[in-house]
Formats: C-alpha cells, sequence, structure tokens
C-alpha cells in the first residue's frame, strides 16, 4: 500500500482536497506492483495482444489430441462433444461444435442434465451416444480428466475412440487416450484456463486463424468461470471483450440488448450474462443454450433468450429460497468454531447448491459444502474463501465419498447419506490441523485510502486495469468523510453526492442512509472508481459498496430512529424480561451478542465497552453471530443471528418483541430505562406542525425528517418536532418508506387518542 497518501476525504461542497497528479501515480504504480507488474511488462498488461499467449508447443498433451482431431477432419469421421451443463461447458461445446462443423465434420453434442446424470462423462449417457449417433470420435470439455472407467468403457465396449479435454484437477490415474488439461503442465503455461480456454487452444492448434473468432465465447467462459484474469486469461477476457461487443452473433446480441446498456464488461459478464447461460442448466437442461452461439434464425433466438431470462429469474428465487432456509438452519446452531459448514436437506434443489455456497461463504466468512439427494445419492456443491484450498479438504476425507472433484475455490462430491455426519466431522477436524491460524471472521473491506475528489484522469489511468476479476480484482479504495452533501436519486431508493465538477459518488439502495451520510458522524467508505462520459464530460464516478461508522450518528438521529422504531408501539409492548448491567454485558462478549443503541446515552454505554464489536447503522451486516453494535435499528433487520440481544435503553415495538427477527433460543436484555430529553406537544402544537409537514409534502415527497424540521418544524425545536413526526406516522396520515416521508393517497380522520406512540409518551414524559 502506497505510503504519504492518507488523508481525510471531507464530502462537501465547498471543502476539495485533491490528490496531486504525482499522487495519483503513486497509486497507480502501487496497485501495478502489487499485482506483480514490472516496468517492462506493462506494456504487455495495457495493451494484450494473441502474440502474448504461451506457445502452444509447451502444452503437454496439446500435440495428441490436436493429432487426434486431424485424423477426424482428414478421415471424414463423426464426432460429437460431450460438454458440460455450466456456462464454462456450454461455451466450450459451442467453439468445438462451430468450429468442427465449418471444416466438414459431421458433429453433434451432448450435455447432460444436471438434475438426472449430474456432471461429467457417465455409462449410460456413452451408451446413448453409441446408439443414437454412431460417432467414431467422443470429445469431452470441460470433464472427463477422473472419468478412467468410463473411458475404458466407451473404447473397450462400445468401440469408440475417446478425447479427454478439461481443466479439473488431474487425479493420480490418467484416463487412457490423448488428454489435454493445461494443469497436466508445468509452470511456464498458463495452467488455469477455463474449459472453454482449452477448446480455444485446441481450436488455435488445429487453425489459429479460424480460432480468432471464437474470442468472445471464450471470455465469457474465463470470466464466468472465476479463473484467475491473469497471463493468457487476461489476453483471451481482453480480446474476447472487444469482439463481443461488435455483436458478430445475433443469439448473443440479443441476450446483452435484454440485460445491458452500453458496451459489455467483464462485470456484465460475472453478473449479467453470466449467470443467465448458467441458470438454463441450473433449473432444465442446458442442451438448447448452446446454440444461442451458432444459431442465425431470429425466431429461434428470441425465444430463447425468453426462455434463458425466464429461467434466471426462476434461479434468482430458488437461490434467494434455499439462502434463506440455510441461514434459518444456522441460526439454530452453535458455529462459532466450525472452520467449514456443511448442511445437508434431502430437498433441496441441486441447480443452485454452489452458487447458494458461495453466497453463504460471503455471509459466514467460510468454506460452505450444501448437500441433497440427487439422482439417489446424495451430491453436494462447496466454496471456499482465499487461503482454504477446499479440495485439499475434500480430498483428505476420501474414505468418507464416492467421488468428488474441483478446484481450490470449489468442489463436488457425491456421499453416502449415512456418512454426511462423519464427513463433517473429519473434514472440520483437517481443516482446523492444516489451517490454524484460519479463524472465520467479518472483515470490511479495506482499500488504499485516498484523498477526495479525484480526477477523471485518475479514473481513466484505472480503467486500464480492466478486466477485473479474480486474480486481478478491481481496485478498492477507501475514504474517511465527516459531513456530506448526499441527494436521493432513482425515486429515492439511491444516493449521489457530487463532489466536483468531475467526480461524484453513488450508493444504489442506500436511500435510508441519506441523513447518517449527511450527518457529522465519521464514517468511512469503500469504494471502486469508474471511468465514464456523459455530455462531452469525463467523469470519475466512485460506486460505494458500503459505509462503516466511525462513531456514532448524532443523538438527533438516534433520536429519530429510536421513534421510528416506537411509532405505533403496544401498550404492553415493553419487555418483561430481565435487565442487566454493564458488567452483564461485558461477560456476553464473544457469544454472539447484539447491542442496539438508539439515543445518545445508549451509544455512549457501547463505547464504553472498548474494543472487540463491529458495528454498524440499522442493520447488522451479516446473518453470523460476531459481537455487534447498532446504531439506529431498523425494526425489520434481521437479528436472528445472535444469540443474545441487549437494548441499551427501553424500545417501544410495534407489536412487541414477538414481531423482531430473532433467533427462537435469543436471549433479550435491556439495559437502561427510556431515552431523556422528549418533549410532549401539546394538542396545538400538533394540528399546526401537522398543516406545516402536510403543506411541505405537497410540494415534495419523500423528505427527511430532517428537511422536513427545516421546512416545517423549527419553530417547535427538534425533539417536540419529532415526537409529533412519528406521531403522525403511528396514525398512518404520514407514511415512512426508503429513508422518506410520503403522504398517503388517502388519509382517514384519526383520533389523536389512537397513537399508541403518544400515549405512551404522555406517561412516560409528561408525567
Amino acid at each position: 500500500m502506497p505510503q504519504g497518501i492518507y488523508a481525510h476525504a471531507y464530502l462537501c461542497y465547498n471543502i476539495y482536497n485533491f490528490m496531486t497528479r504525482e499522487e495519483e501515480k503513486r497509486i497507480i504504480d502501487a496497485l501495478l506492483k502489487e499485482r506483480g507488474i514490472g516496468e517492462g511488462e506493462r506494456l504487455k498488461f495495457f495493451s494484450p495482444s494473441l502474440g502474448d499467449l504461451c506457445p502452444l508447443e509447451d502444452y503437454v498433451g496439446l500435440k495428441e489430441v490436436a493429432a487426434r482431431i486431424k485424423e477426424a477432419i482428414k478421415e471424414g469421421q463423426k464426432a460429437v462433444i460431450y460438454g458440460d451443463y455450466d456456462c464454462d461447458g456450454i461455451c466450450a461445446t459451442a467453439i468445438l461444435y462451430e468450429y468442427l462443423t465449418s471444416v466438414g465434420v459431421e458433429c453433434a453434442y451432448y450435455i447432460p442434465d444436471r438434475h438426472t446424470e449430474g456432471y461429467g462423462l457417465n455409462f449410460s449417457a456413452l451408451t446413448d451416444i453409441a446408439e443414437r449417433e454412431f460417432p467414431d470420435l467422443i470429445i469431452s470439455v470441460d470433464c472427463g480428466i477422473t472419468s478412467v472407467e468410463e473411458v475404458r468403457f466407451a473404447q473397450e465396449d462400445l468401440g469408440i475412440d475417446m478425447v479427454i479435454t478439461d481443466h479439473h484437477e488431474p487425479p493420480a490415474e490418467l484416463p487412457e487416450c490423448p488428454v489435454f488439461d493445461p494443469k497436466l503442465s508445468g509452470e511456464g503455461v498458463c495452467r488455469d484456463l477455463c474449459g472453454a480456454g482449452v477448446a480455444f487452444r485446441i481450436v488455435q492448434a488445429l487453425d489459429a486463424r479460424a480460432a480468432e473468432r471464437f474470442l468472445d465465447i471464450a471470455a465469457i467462459a474465463t470470466v464466468a468461470d472465476v479463473v484467475p484474469l491473469t497471463g493468457d486469461n487476461r489476453v483471451i477476457t481482453s480480446l474476447g471483450l472487444a469482439l463481443l461487443n461488435k455483436r458478430r452473433r445475433k443469439g448473443l446480441s440479443l441476450l446483452m440488448d435484454s440485460c445491458l446498456k452500453g458496451p459489455a464488461t467483464a462485470r456484465d459478464i460475472a453478473f449479467k450474462l453470466g449467470p443467465r447461460i448458467n441458470a438454463t442448466g441450473r433449473v432444465e437442461t442446458a442442451y438448447e443454450t448452446v446454440a444461442l452461439f451458432y444459431e442465425k434464425d431470429n425466431f429461434l433466438l428470441e425465444t430463447l433468450v425468453r426462455n434463458i431470462n425466464e429461467c434466471n429469474e426462476r434461479r434468482k428465487q430458488f437461490t434467494a429460497d434455499l439462502t434463506r432456509a440455510c441461514v434459518e438452519k444456522l441460526q439454530d446452531e452453535d458455529i462459532s468454531e466450525r472452520r467449514v459448514i456443511v448442511l445437508y436437506d434431502p430437498y433441496w434443489d441441486d441447480g443452485v447448491l454452489g452458487i447458494t455456497a458461495s453466497r453463504l461463504v460471503e455471509l459466514y466468512n467460510r468454506p460452505v459444502i450444501l448437500i441433497t439427494e440427487s439422482g439417489g445419492e446424495a451430491k453436494g456443491s462447496g466454496r471456499s474463501v482465499e487461503g482454504v484450498d477446499i479440495l485439499d479438504c475434500v480430498r483428505a476425507c476420501a474414505a468418507y465419498l464416492v467421488r468428488f472433484g474441483g478446484h481450490k475455490r470449489a468442489c463436488g462430491i457425491t456421499i453416502k447419506k449415512s456418512l454426511i455426519k462423519e464427513f463433517d466431522f473429519v473434514i472440520n477436524r483437517y481443516c482446523a490441523n492444516k489451517y490454524p491460524d484460519f479463524k472465520p471472521h467479518y472483515s470490511h473491506e479495506k482499500g488504499i485510502e485516498i484523498t477526495l475528489p479525484c480526477s477523471a484522469e485518475f479514473a481513466k489511468d484505472l480503467a486500464r486495469f480492466e478486466p477485473c476479476g479474480e486474480g486481478n480484482p478491481r481496485p478498492v479504495f477507501t475514504a474517511r468523510a465527516e459531513r456530506g452533501a448526499f441527494t436521493r436519486m432513482g425515486g429515492g431508493a439511491h444516493l449521489k453526492a457530487s463532489l466536483s465538477g468531475e467526480c461524484e459518488m453513488v450508493q444504489f439502495y442506500a436511500g435510508d442512509r441519506v441523513q447518517w451520510y449527511n450527518s457529522a458522524a465519521g464514517k468511512e467508505f469503500a469504494f471502486t472508481v469508474e471511468y465514464s462520459v456523459f455530455n462531452n464530460i469525463e467523469r470519475a464516478s466512485l460506486m460505494v459498496h458500503d459505509a462503516y461508522p466511525l462513531q456514532p450518528p448524532p443523538g438527533q438521529l438516534l433520536l429519530a430512529s429510536y421513534l421510528r422504531m416506537s411509532a405505533g408501539g403496544e401498550e404492553g409492548s415493553v419487555f418483561t424480561l430481565e435487565e442487566i448491567d454493564i458488567e452483564g454485558i461485558k461477560a456476553l462478549k464473544g457469544t454472539g451478542v447484539c447491542l442496539v443503541a438508539n439515543s445518545a446515552e445508549g451509544a455512549k454505554i457501547a463505547q464504553s465497552l472498548g474494543e472487540g464489536f463491529l458495528t454498524a447503522c440499522a442493520k447488522p451486516y451479516t446473518p453470523c453471530p460476531y459481537d455487534t453494535i447498532i446504531y439506529g435499528l431498523d425494526p425489520s433487520a434481521d437479528l436472528a443471528g445472535f444469540k443474545s440481544v441487549v437494548f441499551l435503553e427501553m424500545p417501544l415495538l410495534p407489536g412487541g418483541i414477538d414481531n423482531l427477527i430473532l433467533n427462537k433460543n435469543c436471549k433479550v436484555y435491556v439495559c437502561g430505562g427510556y431515552p431523556a430529553g422528549l418533549v410532549v406537544p401539546t394538542y396545538e402544537e400538533l394540528g399546526e406542525a401537522y398543516k406545516a409537514v402536510r403543506s411541505s409534502l405537497r410540494i415534495k415527497q419523500g423528505a427527511s425528517e430532517a428537511a422536513l424540521f427545516n421546512a416545517a418544524g423549527k419553530a417547535l425545536g427538534w425533539e417536540k418536532f419529532l415526537a409529533c413526526l412519528f406521531t403522525f406516522m403511528d396514525l398512518g396520515i404520514i407514511i415512512y418508506k426508503e429513508g422518506g416521508v410520503f403522504l398517503p393517497e388517502t388519509v382517514q380522520k384519526r383520533e389523536l387518542s389512537s397513537s399508541k406512540l403518544y400515549k405512551r409518551l404522555k406517561e412516560e414524559y409528561d408525567g
């Protein structure tokens, strides 16, 4: 990390602390050094070309595989490509299929069904191919490196020659046929090609000129399969993106039109194109998706793209449902000492196990393996964190498995149901012994701390690091701010702050944070920098990932959050559970405790407890039970991961404690009484305040409490105005949503006595 560039950033219109161009260049140099890019390698890094690829002759097995395929071309033999149902396998299949058919080979392809056949070569599929297609040669792509028996069966029993092309970790015994897997080669070549990258290099060995037209397909698979975007993979992705954006393939162009605006980037592949291509294999079958890359008929392609998008929507729902189910399972378990999370349910959808495991890795910061029943067997998919080789851990438990495969960050297993518990125990013990220093922990994104605003030229320099992804991450920066100037956009859902004429800060789905962001409370933003041009103006857009409190929000904001939480509080909704003192709270540290501070007094108590707590505003960052302080609790926040929740002042909750999202075994404590400082408005003051608020909201809907106070409440004072505002909310004559206050479409006349909040305030604060 570069030295001498750390400074606070003040997000105000009238205070600018621009980085000098020299500082920006030092950051660029540091980022290149961090990636191992020396002075002599910069041209290759920033302007990759096909000439930068590893020599084909350095790959073990490629020559033999190419020779067998050339023989099939020369002899007019029929070939079948045996692929995989994920994006990489589909792309690899498309590359070889299109090339072989273009040179006159009679060719077909086979994509197994994830739900009934599972991954890789299988005896039934090989038999079906033999009886239906009568091929002379079967070429596997993105699979087959462990299929010793299946290859022997095809060659000896079915009389079909086999060629294996794969990129997964090879076993000790290889299939007895031509095999090309880059991981069998030495360190001098790119050993991290994806399956489609392997197919691309095979076509290069057959016809270098023809291979160039497949760079777009190979780029999609390279990003989607999350292989390191370094070396050959960077070359393939960079050149492939340029070709992809020429939109020479009708099907891809239609798919891009359905989900993208502007040219495709590596990020678009990772989050939009790749997941859609993957989706069909997850919820249906992936066979027809191969046609996306070579089909010319518009009607067929429009139908196919529509189905791909529909499958993606179903995939997202399945993933959300399964993630929720897994989180609920874990809420009743103590996972503090578990290095690897292993979960089993016979009724889960096996098509979204892997993607759900990835979500859980993000939430719980440790490896995750999810197992379900599929095709009469228990099959699982695992994902890991940086620094823990999940395939190594699985291999150490091979005695408990029917079969397994994968790489450092992902694995697939098949296991007998009766051995799942033993497998869970053994893999956790192995991981604890192999990685004694690995402790699952929450750590927010930390990057290079910079001075803001930055220049558009700096953003332009950073854009040259693209394509970014695994192995070449998009640079993350942090900046500290004491007061912002954020405004809402997108109907109030998103936030934006102009830092200068050429620098802006944007965060999506953060509209409810506007008051905190604009308050004097210290906070740290984590963001990436994007370069854009609009109306011929170059701009640096700082895309905020998250913000972290360095100190509590001011008392006025905490008071507002307390009253928001209390609006509609039931008469009997105060807790009858035991109180707890400071020493009692200290005893809960390390057990998964959540401290809730909704007043200035509560914030002081929280700060006095010292180190060891995460801090968050409104909602916890993760369902994992790390000790956390939450300032200004959103009553809809999910607290089910915590073993105990301590309110640092007495809350009033709509519907009582039952409406909080808590673990069924969670203990709830209260420390202290009601917040001090509230002044209860009179009936006349409520009437005047409502007229002023209603008049303001007719001019501008979605105003914040602070904006309404400035427009309509200064005469009452902050505390009294807030009591009025949330009494109106309790009565339903104004609505609070997405961080803003709105008038409802229709207002029903309500008696002031029907406000539970006002009644409680009168009792507690007005004697």
